[in-house]
Protein backbone atom coordinates (compact mmCIF):
# COMPACT_ATOMS: atom_id res chain seq x y z
CA UNK A 1 0.00 0.00 0.00
CA UNK A 2 1.16 3.52 -0.73
CA UNK A 3 -0.29 6.81 0.45
CA UNK A 4 -0.81 9.09 -2.55
CA UNK A 5 -2.38 12.11 -0.90
CA UNK A 6 -3.29 13.32 2.58
CA UNK A 7 -5.28 16.47 3.34
CA UNK A 8 -6.36 17.57 6.78
CA UNK A 9 -9.61 19.54 6.70
CA UNK A 10 -10.70 21.66 9.66
CA UNK A 11 -14.36 22.57 10.22
CA UNK A 12 -15.41 22.05 6.60
CA UNK A 13 -19.02 23.22 6.38
CA UNK A 14 -19.84 21.56 3.06
CA UNK A 15 -18.21 19.32 0.47
CA UNK A 16 -17.18 20.96 -2.80
CA UNK A 17 -18.72 18.00 -4.63
CA UNK A 18 -21.84 16.19 -3.41
CA UNK A 19 -20.74 13.13 -5.39
CA UNK A 20 -17.40 11.93 -6.70
CA UNK A 21 -15.84 8.93 -8.41
CA UNK A 22 -12.23 8.06 -7.62
CA UNK A 23 -9.77 5.92 -9.55
CA UNK A 24 -7.96 5.00 -6.31
CA UNK A 25 -8.96 4.03 -2.78
CA UNK A 26 -10.01 6.93 -0.54
CA UNK A 27 -10.86 7.17 3.15
CA UNK A 28 -12.41 9.90 5.27
CA UNK A 29 -11.24 9.57 8.89
CA UNK A 30 -13.42 11.80 11.06
CA UNK A 31 -12.10 13.70 14.08
CA UNK A 32 -15.12 15.96 14.65
CA UNK A 33 -18.54 16.60 13.15
CA UNK A 34 -20.96 14.33 11.28
CA UNK A 35 -21.60 13.63 7.60
CA UNK A 36 -23.99 11.44 5.62
CA UNK A 37 -22.60 9.07 2.99
CA UNK A 38 -23.70 6.61 0.31
CA UNK A 39 -21.15 4.26 -1.26
CA UNK A 40 -22.70 1.64 -3.50
CA UNK A 41 -25.06 -0.37 -1.29
CA UNK A 42 -23.59 1.11 1.90
CA UNK A 43 -25.08 4.23 3.46
CA UNK A 44 -25.30 5.90 6.85
CA UNK A 45 -23.84 8.66 8.99
CA UNK A 46 -20.28 8.92 10.24
CA UNK A 47 -18.79 10.96 13.08
CA UNK A 48 -16.06 10.92 15.70
CA UNK A 49 -13.78 7.82 15.46
CA UNK A 50 -15.39 6.63 12.20
CA UNK A 51 -13.41 5.83 9.05
CA UNK A 52 -15.40 5.71 5.79
CA UNK A 53 -13.72 3.80 2.97
CA UNK A 54 -14.56 4.03 -0.75
CA UNK A 55 -13.02 1.63 -3.33
CA UNK A 56 -11.95 2.86 -6.76
CA UNK A 57 -14.65 3.15 -9.40
CA UNK A 58 -17.54 3.36 -6.90
CA UNK A 59 -19.68 6.48 -6.60
CA UNK A 60 -19.17 8.31 -3.29
CA UNK A 61 -22.11 10.55 -2.32
CA UNK A 62 -21.76 12.67 0.83
CA UNK A 63 -23.20 15.67 2.63
CA UNK A 64 -21.96 17.40 5.79
CA UNK A 65 -24.52 17.50 8.60
CA UNK A 66 -22.33 19.55 10.94
CA UNK A 67 -18.96 21.24 10.26
CA UNK A 68 -16.49 18.44 9.64
CA UNK A 69 -12.89 17.97 10.72
CA UNK A 70 -11.35 14.94 9.02
CA UNK A 71 -8.36 13.37 7.29
CA UNK A 72 -8.74 12.74 3.55
CA UNK A 73 -6.54 9.79 2.60
CA UNK A 74 -5.98 8.69 -1.00
CA UNK A 75 -3.91 5.54 -1.50
CA UNK A 76 -3.14 2.66 -3.81
CA UNK A 77 -3.54 -1.00 -2.87
CA UNK A 78 -3.04 -4.28 -4.71
CA UNK A 79 -5.90 -6.79 -4.92
CA UNK A 80 -4.15 -8.96 -2.36
CA UNK A 81 -3.71 -6.06 0.08
CA UNK A 82 -7.33 -5.01 -0.39
CA UNK A 83 -8.55 -8.53 0.36
CA UNK A 84 -6.32 -9.10 3.38
CA UNK A 85 -6.05 -5.70 5.04
CA UNK A 86 -8.73 -3.23 4.04
CA UNK A 87 -12.15 -3.19 5.72
CA UNK A 88 -15.34 -3.41 3.64
CA UNK A 89 -16.58 -0.27 1.89
CA UNK A 90 -18.49 2.06 4.15
CA UNK A 91 -18.10 2.89 7.82
CA UNK A 92 -15.75 1.34 10.37
CA UNK A 93 -15.80 2.46 14.00
CA UNK A 94 -12.58 2.49 16.03
CA UNK A 95 -13.22 2.13 19.76
CA UNK A 96 -9.60 2.53 20.84
CA UNK A 97 -9.87 6.33 20.75
CA UNK A 98 -6.68 6.89 22.73
CA UNK A 99 -4.48 5.22 20.13
CA UNK A 100 -6.58 6.69 17.32
CA UNK A 101 -6.12 10.22 18.69
CA UNK A 102 -2.35 9.66 18.73
CA UNK A 103 -2.37 8.44 15.11
CA UNK A 104 -4.37 11.50 14.07
CA UNK A 105 -2.00 13.82 15.94
CA UNK A 106 0.99 12.32 14.12
CA UNK A 107 -0.84 12.60 10.79
CA UNK A 108 -1.48 16.29 11.41
CA UNK A 109 2.16 16.82 12.30
CA UNK A 110 3.40 14.88 9.25
CA UNK A 111 1.06 16.89 7.04
CA UNK A 112 2.98 20.02 7.94
CA UNK A 113 6.26 18.53 6.72
CA UNK A 114 7.27 18.07 3.08
CA UNK A 115 10.44 16.00 3.27
CA UNK A 116 10.78 12.33 2.29
CA UNK A 117 10.91 10.92 5.84
CA UNK A 118 7.54 12.57 6.43
CA UNK A 119 6.03 10.67 3.47
CA UNK A 120 7.40 7.37 4.80
CA UNK A 121 6.05 8.24 8.23
CA UNK A 122 2.58 8.97 6.82
CA UNK A 123 2.57 5.59 5.06
CA UNK A 124 3.37 3.99 8.39
CA UNK A 125 0.46 5.86 10.01
CA UNK A 126 -1.87 4.74 7.23
CA UNK A 127 -0.97 1.13 7.98
CA UNK A 128 -1.48 1.77 11.67
CA UNK A 129 -5.01 2.99 10.95
CA UNK A 130 -5.87 -0.21 9.06
CA UNK A 131 -4.32 -2.35 11.76
CA UNK A 132 -6.57 -0.65 14.33
CA UNK A 133 -9.63 -1.48 12.24
CA UNK A 134 -8.46 -5.05 11.65
CA UNK A 135 -7.84 -5.58 15.35
CA UNK A 136 -11.39 -4.54 16.26
CA UNK A 137 -12.87 -6.67 13.48
CA UNK A 138 -10.95 -9.70 14.77
CA UNK A 139 -12.15 -9.04 18.31
CA UNK A 140 -15.73 -8.79 17.09
CA UNK A 141 -15.51 -12.04 15.11
CA UNK A 142 -13.88 -13.79 18.06
CA UNK A 143 -16.76 -12.87 20.34
CA UNK A 144 -19.33 -14.00 17.80
CA UNK A 145 -17.58 -17.34 17.40
CA UNK A 146 -17.43 -17.94 21.15
CA UNK A 147 -21.19 -17.47 21.46
CA UNK A 148 -21.65 -20.74 19.57
CA UNK A 149 -18.82 -22.59 21.31
CA UNK A 150 -19.99 -22.17 24.90
CA UNK A 151 -23.77 -21.95 25.17
CA UNK A 152 -23.67 -21.33 28.92
CA UNK A 153 -21.37 -18.34 28.50
CA UNK A 154 -23.61 -17.03 25.73
CA UNK A 155 -26.40 -17.09 28.31
CA UNK A 156 -24.13 -15.35 30.83
CA UNK A 157 -23.44 -12.60 28.28
CA UNK A 158 -27.17 -12.26 27.54
CA UNK A 159 -27.97 -11.90 31.24
CA UNK A 160 -25.24 -9.28 31.71
CA UNK A 161 -26.64 -7.27 28.79
CA UNK A 162 -30.18 -7.64 30.10
CA UNK A 163 -29.25 -6.52 33.62
CA UNK A 164 -26.68 -3.86 32.69
CA UNK A 165 -29.02 -1.00 33.65
CA UNK A 166 -29.09 -1.99 37.31
CA UNK A 167 -26.78 -3.28 40.02
CA UNK A 168 -25.36 -6.64 38.99
CA UNK A 169 -24.08 -9.28 41.39
CA UNK A 170 -21.62 -11.60 39.71
CA UNK A 171 -22.07 -14.01 42.60
CA UNK A 172 -25.80 -14.15 41.93
CA UNK A 173 -25.16 -14.55 38.19
CA UNK A 174 -22.86 -17.50 38.89
CA UNK A 175 -25.55 -19.06 41.11
CA UNK A 176 -28.13 -18.72 38.32
CA UNK A 177 -25.81 -20.62 36.01
CA UNK A 178 -24.99 -23.29 38.61
CA UNK A 179 -21.34 -22.23 38.69
CA UNK A 180 -19.01 -20.85 41.31
CA UNK A 181 -17.82 -17.23 40.78
CA UNK A 182 -14.34 -18.59 39.99
CA UNK A 183 -15.72 -21.00 37.38
CA UNK A 184 -17.83 -18.25 35.83
CA UNK A 185 -14.87 -15.89 35.52
CA UNK A 186 -12.59 -18.58 34.08
CA UNK A 187 -15.08 -19.84 31.49
CA UNK A 188 -16.21 -16.34 30.53
CA UNK A 189 -12.61 -15.23 29.98
CA UNK A 190 -11.99 -18.29 27.79
CA UNK A 191 -15.08 -17.44 25.72
CA UNK A 192 -14.61 -13.69 25.34
CA UNK A 193 -11.02 -12.90 26.38
CA UNK A 194 -12.42 -10.51 29.01
CA UNK A 195 -13.81 -10.94 32.51
CA UNK A 196 -17.56 -10.68 33.19
CA UNK A 197 -16.91 -7.31 34.89
CA UNK A 198 -15.08 -5.94 31.84
CA UNK A 199 -17.83 -7.22 29.54
CA UNK A 200 -20.48 -5.56 31.69
CA UNK A 201 -18.59 -2.28 31.58
CA UNK A 202 -18.32 -2.45 27.78
CA UNK A 203 -22.10 -3.01 27.51
CA UNK A 204 -22.79 -0.08 29.83
CA UNK A 205 -20.40 2.25 28.01
CA UNK A 206 -21.94 1.32 24.66
CA UNK A 207 -25.37 2.29 25.99
CA UNK A 208 -23.94 5.49 27.52
CA UNK A 209 -22.41 6.46 24.15
CA UNK A 210 -25.75 5.90 22.44
CA UNK A 211 -27.63 8.02 24.99
CA UNK A 212 -25.06 10.79 24.85
CA UNK A 213 -25.31 10.95 21.07
CA UNK A 214 -29.05 10.46 20.64
CA UNK A 215 -30.74 11.98 23.70
CA UNK A 216 -30.83 15.13 25.81
CA UNK A 217 -30.68 13.24 29.10
CA UNK A 218 -28.40 14.65 31.78
CA UNK A 219 -25.29 12.72 32.77
CA UNK A 220 -26.98 11.73 36.05
CA UNK A 221 -29.98 10.35 34.16
CA UNK A 222 -27.71 8.44 31.77
CA UNK A 223 -25.76 7.02 34.70
CA UNK A 224 -29.00 5.78 36.25
CA UNK A 225 -30.03 4.04 33.03
CA UNK A 226 -26.61 2.46 32.54
CA UNK A 227 -26.18 0.98 36.01
CA UNK A 228 -23.73 3.54 37.43
CA UNK A 229 -24.05 5.05 40.89
CA UNK A 230 -23.98 8.66 39.72
CA UNK A 231 -22.90 10.95 36.92
CA UNK A 232 -19.52 11.67 38.48
CA UNK A 233 -18.57 7.99 38.54
CA UNK A 234 -19.81 7.49 34.97
CA UNK A 235 -17.75 10.49 33.83
CA UNK A 236 -14.61 9.06 35.40
CA UNK A 237 -15.09 5.59 33.88
CA UNK A 238 -16.10 7.00 30.48
CA UNK A 239 -13.15 9.40 30.25
CA UNK A 240 -10.65 6.67 31.17
CA UNK A 241 -12.07 4.18 28.65
CA UNK A 242 -12.80 6.53 25.73
CA UNK A 243 -10.08 9.15 26.09
CA UNK A 244 -12.63 11.99 26.04
CA UNK A 245 -15.16 13.26 28.58
CA UNK A 246 -18.88 12.47 28.16
CA UNK A 247 -19.61 16.14 27.39
CA UNK A 248 -16.92 16.22 24.68
CA UNK A 249 -18.16 12.94 23.20
CA UNK A 250 -21.69 14.35 23.07
CA UNK A 251 -20.46 17.54 21.41
CA UNK A 252 -18.57 15.60 18.73
CA UNK A 253 -21.43 13.20 18.08
CA UNK A 254 -24.26 15.69 17.97
CA UNK A 255 -26.09 15.82 14.66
Amino acid sequence: MELLNHIYWRQKGAFDLAEDLYDTWVAFAVEDGVFRYEIGAHSGEAGFADVVLCPPGVSFRRAAITPLTFHYLQFSASNEEAAQLLPPAGRSLINDTKRLALTYAYLRQAGEENDLPSERWKNHLLMDLWQLIQWERRQSRRKETKFTEDVLMAEAARLLEEQAGKAVSLQELARQLALSPVQLTRRFREAFQVTPSDYLQAVRLKKARSLLADSTLTLAQIAERCGYENGFYLSRVFSKAMGVSPSEYRRRSRV
